[in-house]
């Protein structure tokens, strides 16, 4: 394989900073991932444990603020529930902090709920609450209305290489209160650790879960209830791809980014294209073609690439400038006379495509394709930013009428 042009202008972002409730941050890697100060379990301090058991668990939801609508409009929020030791942790660790799948075989079990922002791009803009196994959120002194309330999408992680009946029991539960709750959210299942699995028992174990769970919900009369299958591993781009279609179906422009990139791809040749939040190689949106997996993964080894040229060659001397700009791009030529290319969209985007070497001889047509759709983008992206600026002023003016029992004005800190 060869790449052009020269690694020297080879440019791409350094991964943002993603912020953990009630945590600093500090750096913890070359490329720009971050971690909590101290390691990386961070958790919110004194949330672990049952309501019965910690005091404070039982007004966790005004501590996390379960109950601010506003903040769910402007960041829509995602629930990673599950038993203990299925997984749920390293998931959000290898997909949101570039931590390597076999440095989360150290990490302990989480025992307290955990939220993370992830605050990539306008698109890419949303919480995630991890919540312990061992917690019983539907005890009578947990306010678990509060919980789905505002809720985007719910994850439950099933360890497919263990027993899941019990795990399937669980979903059931929680699945059909939540849905009392909020009819609204998108119930995702990861079956997860499959990478021990042969083919055939991957696809045995997706058909039994499948089947129990979907029995479960008729023999409840809930057959609306639409649960997603996923099976994922942290040692393969599976994981990757899943998250992808979760956080999709939050973002509500989805229907006008495909139709932009259905736009680009016909009057330019390419074959493939997929507009990508290169922090965490999520992709936000592709076009109408079928994905195929081993594409998906060229575009993130591309990603990973770039970005280790990017950190020798993207800099300035005296480490002046910026590594990622709107003149950063890369060529990748395949020995199947196919082209990666990337170009930078936004400050955190970046479109991949799939080019045939005799449609990219017309480059200078797909760079003037390219101008076009970049400039679409970023007219959704002021649309985005202006709804989300005008529920944030929304949401203050609420508070601010918000009063005590006794009428007294209650007062902002």
């Amino acid at each position: 394989m060869e790449t052009a042009p020269p690694p020297s202008i080879l440019r791409v972002l350094f991964p943002g900073r993603f912020r953990i409730h009630g945590v600093s941050s500090v750096r913890r890697s070359g490329v720009g991932a971050w971690a909590p100060r101290g390691g990386m379990g961070g958790h919110p301090p004194g949330l672990g444990g049952t309501p019965a058991q910690d005091p404070e668990l039982e007004t966790c939801a005004q501590v996390l603020d379960f109950s601010d609508p506003f903040s769910t409009e402007v960041k829509p929020r995602i629930l990673l529930m599950g038993l203990r030791r299925s997984g749920k942790s390293s998931i959000q660790k290898v997909v949101f902090h570039k931590m390597s799948p076999n440095e989360t075989l150290f990490l302990e079990s989480t025992n307290k709920i955990c939220r993370e922002d992830v605050s990539n791009s306008s698109f890419v803009n949303f919480q995630i609450w991890d919540f312990p196994g061992q917690i019983d959120f539907f005890d009578p002194t947990f306010d678990y209305e509060m919980i789905f309330r505002g809720t985007g999408a719910l994850i439950f992680v099933i360890d497919s290489q263990d027993d899941y009946m019990e795990a399937l029991a669980r979903l059931h539960l929680t699945v059909t209160r939540a849905y009392k709750v909020n009819t609204d959210i998108n119930f995702e299942v990861f079956i997860h650790k499959v990478d021990g699995l042969s083919d055939d028992h991957k696809i045995e174990t997706q058909r039994d879960i499948h089947q129990r769970a979907n029995d479960d919900l008729a023999d409840a009369g809930l057959e609306k209830i639409h649960l997603s299958f996923y099976l994922t591993s942290i040692y393969d781009h599976s994981i990757f791809e899943a998250f992808s279609k979760v956080v999709q179906k939050l973002i509500p422009q989805l229907p006008t980014l495909e139709n932009l990139l259905n736009i680009f791809i016909s009057n330019s040749g390419i074959e493939k294209a997929f507009l990508f939040d290169v922090v965490s190689k999520i992709y936000i949106a592709t076009d109408s073609t079928p994905v195929d997996m081993q594409t998906y993964e060229l575009c993130c080894d591309m990603i990973d690439v770039v970005i280790d040229i990017s950190c020798i060659y993207g800099l300035k001397e005296h480490g002046a400038g910026t590594p990622y700009d709107k003149e950063s791009t890369a060529i990748i030529k395949l020995n199947n006379t196919t082209v990666l290319y990337l170009k930078e969209v936004t400050k955190f985007l970046a479109l991949v495509c799939f080019v045939r070497e005799e449609s990219f001889e017309r480059k200078g047509l797909i760079d003037y394709n390219f101008h076009c759709f970049r400039k679409a983008i970023h007219e959704v992206f002021e649309v985005r930013m202006k709804v989300v600026k005008s529920r944030k002023v929304q949401s203050r003016l609420q508070k601010k009428k918000a009063a005590t029992p006794n009428g007294t004005p209650r007062v902002l800190l």
